[in-house]
């Protein structure tokens, strides 16, 4: 989605993990990268279902679980987190994962236009519509497919009732700090996540902009959308699991 791409030499080491020794791991060296990658990244690991990945290696170990935490974008002075194994395991709703894919089924805006009349539940407009979604902590904004995006747009601008702007890196931006209803994103067998305008708002060149982009590709959940979340993957029992969580304080 960025255009970035990185190519070298493929390896074997032995590699030791804690007390653990494991000997013939592949990894890669790269020699050629290309799209924006920041000097203190030493790194990518892969974690997908493919022979070579970090996770298939490890998978007599850590039984094909892995979780992380992302923290804020603020908290530059703390670190997110990663686990495997036992301590992987996340107490939440989950859905199925086939291959790297979940499933978007749904979007829901909060409606903020009749606080009164609704008392103090919150109501909102549901957008249906399914969509396989790749959850990417490489990608820092979000897409969705173009038609999706536009009924999330139309429902945001009759819920937000200001005027908006594109630029350069951004389709839907306000000049102002607008009152951003929240956003959650609905997966199939019940998973879901919520995210508060402390997710899908970006300052960006004076102006307040949505971290979410069209595409006429698949939906891709970016690295904003995913913070404070636990993620877990059961790469087994092929699922993902959702838990809203303060990642600065794990």
């Amino acid at each position: 989605m960025d255009n970035s791409s990185s190519s070298g030499d493929l390896a074997m080491e032995t590699f030791k993990l804690g007390n653990n020794f494991f000997r013939k791991m592949v990894y890669g060296c790269s020699k050629n990268n290309i799209g924006k990658y920041h000097h203190t990244i030493a790194g990518i690991a892969g974690f997908g279902l493919g022979p070579h990945s970090l996770m298939s290696q490890l998978s007599d170990m850590v039984g094909g679980k892995f979780a992380y935490c992302l923290v804020h974008y603020s908290k530059i002075n703390t670190r997110s987190k990663i686990s495997f194994g036992t301590s992987a395991i996340v107490c939440g709703r989950s859905t199925p994962l086939v291959s790297e894919y979940i499933t978007l089924e749904a979007i829901s805006v909060e409606n903020m236009e009749f606080p009164i009349m609704v008392g103090h539940e919150k109501t909102y407009t549901r957008i249906p519509f399914r969509s396989p979604a790749i959850l990417d902590t490489g990608a820092f904004l979000s897409y969705l497919p173009t038609d999706l995006y536009q009924e999330l747009e139309n429902a945001l601008i009759s819920v937000i009732k200001h005027v908006t702007i594109k630029n350069d890196k951004f389709k839907h931006c306000y000049t102002i700090y607008p009152n951003f209803p929240t956003i959650i994103f609905h997966f199939s067998k019940g998973a879901e996540l919520v995210f508060t305008m402390r997710n899908t708002i970006i300052k960006y060149k004076d102006l307040w902009c949505l971290v979410i982009n069209p595409t006429n590709d698949e939906t891709i959940i970016g690295s904003l959308l995913q913070m404070d979340y636990m993620i877990g993957y059961d790469l087994e029992n092929m699922n993902v699991s959702f838990r809203a969580t303060n990642c600065s304080d794990h």
